[in-house]
């Protein structure tokens, strides 16, 4: 998972809760930050949390089911065959590429999108000529 923002330590988390294996990229910069004298809204159950708060508590979550998140910027993504490889910036660890290969348990399965202008429609994942 590139990005470990809400949006996607909340993917991170519904991934580990199922037993998937879970690495979360993320340079630990939320976007959100100038909200923090305010704090984070209509996040349930957590309103007014500060933004780094937020973050905080959702790498502990993704942790205990398993998931890893690393410190780091992707710099660039490689697609070589069947992988991608990802660059970092500072390297996790100097002189190592991280290598994903996504689709090695992948199965096709259905889609809902939970968006109003798409809700009625039904894709298969990795068919994007379909969509």
């Amino acid at each position: 998972m590139v990005g470990g923002g809400a949006a996607g330590l909340s993917a991170a988390l519904l991934l580990t809760r199922v037993r998937r294996s879970v690495l979360v990229i993320d340079a630990g910069e939320p976007r959100n930050a100038p909200a923090a004298r305010v704090g984070a809204h209509s996040v349930l159950g957590r309103e007014g949390i500060s933004p780094l708060e937020l973050l905080r508590v959702g790498r502990e979550e993704v942790a205990s089911y398993g998931g890893e998140v690393v410190n780091g910027r992707v710099e660039r993504v490689e697609r070589g065959g069947s992988t991608f490889g990802l660059t970092l910036l500072p390297p996790a660890v100097p002189g190592v590429q991280v290598a994903v290969d996504p689709f090695a348990n992948a199965r096709p399965c259905l889609l809902m999108s939970m968006m109003p202008s798409r809700s009625r429609r039904c894709d298969r994942m990795g068919t994007p000529w379909m969509r």
